[in-house]
């Protein structure tokens, strides 16, 4: 099984009005909710590529059972600590002409009584998962350091570990050592204190993560595809050429592909293995753009695009 975390969810709301403007009243001609926040869309896509997934984390108040509902219906097993305040909503309006505002609530705070039984939810899931994510921003009340604690608990129970995070929580979080770490190349200047110009500054700046003890450092570069980075070689991964429709989302389809095929092979050590899992990742990233909502991936698609997805090892000193 995969588990993906998710400690700061959303019901994802959008409307479309006909002209956004400042002062006057917007009649909304279409809207849409689906459940929101980035491990939740490792566990859409993980899902609709196959895998067994258990989505956990927190949720809380009427948009919290929206999404837990949402998620048990769509096949995925539905394992949140439940909190006393509602889970955040985000809202996106756009209008005819492609503008775009968006209002993001800060969702609820959580307790102690809430993270002592995250930790024992999470410590279950651990045991009877091969791998489990972690992704996105920390919800309120949350130490920086909670997925540094919550890595090092889910590897006690056996689970293969990967973080996707930015800010203070991805740089506490890397103490943890996740074995898949996936930055994108701003979160990796982060994470390095510097400005990474190229290829080559990129995958030495995954090395020194790495060399802390970090199996691979796999560097989302947008249409550049990925840089992958282990202890004994390095890979870049181009994407296809789409007409994207809306790109957000599609470092979690990255993910969900790529811990797919890891799970279904069983090693995250073979190189070659790895490479497979990256052309899957990013064909499924690919995917996504094509679509309105994040965390939407067809099959067929992912199918088609596969074979304009090209692996090539990398010079591991450049």
């Amino acid at each position: 099984m995969l588990t993906a975390v998710t400690l700061n969810a959303a019901l994802d709301k959008t409307y479309h009005v006909r002209e956004i403007g400042f002062g006057r009243t917007h009649r909304v001609t279409e809207m849409f909710a689906v459940p929101g926040g980035k491990g939740i869309n490792v566990a859409r896509v993980a899902h609709t590529l196959g895998a067994r997934v258990a989505a956990s984390g927190f949720l809380g108040g009427a948009s919290g059972d929206f999404i837990a509902r949402s998620l048990t219906e769509m096949g995925i097993i539905s394992e949140f600590v439940r909190l006393e305040g509602n889970t955040r909503e985000t809202v996106t309006v756009f209008d005819d002409a492609g503008r775009i505002m968006e209002f993001l609530e800060p969702g609820p705070h959580v307790d102690e009584r809430a993270l002592r039984e995250m930790e024992e939810t999470l410590a279950r899931l651990s045991a009877q998962s091969r791998f489990v994510t972690f992704s996105g921003s920390v919800a309120r009340g949350l130490p920086d350091d909670i997925y540094a604690r919550f890595i090092r608990l889910a590897k006690a129970q056996g689970a293969v570990t990967l973080l996707d995070t930015s800010g203070e929580p991805l740089i506490r979080g890397l103490d943890g050592l996740p074995d898949l770490c996936k930055p994108n190349r701003e979160e990796l200047e982060q994470a390095a204190g510097r400005r990474l110009e190229h290829i080559g500054d990129i995958v030495r700046a995954a090395r020194a993560l790495v060399e802390r003890g970090i199996r691979w450092v796999i560097v989302s570069l947008d249409k550049e595809g990925s840089v992958a980075v282990s202890g004994r070689t390095a890979w870049h991964i181009t994407a296809p050429r789409i007409s994207a429709v809306n790109t957000v989302g599609c470092g979690d389809a990255l993910v969900a592909g790529l811990v797919c095929h890891l799970e279904r092979a069983g090693t995250i050590d073979d190189e070659e293995v790895m490479a497979e899992a990256l052309r899957l990742g990013t064909a499924a990233a690919a995917s996504n753009a094509l679509h309105r909502f994040a965390g939407t991936v067809r099959t067929e698609e992912v199918e088609l695009l596969l074979p304009d997805v090209k692996a090539t090892r990398l010079n591991f000193d450049s």
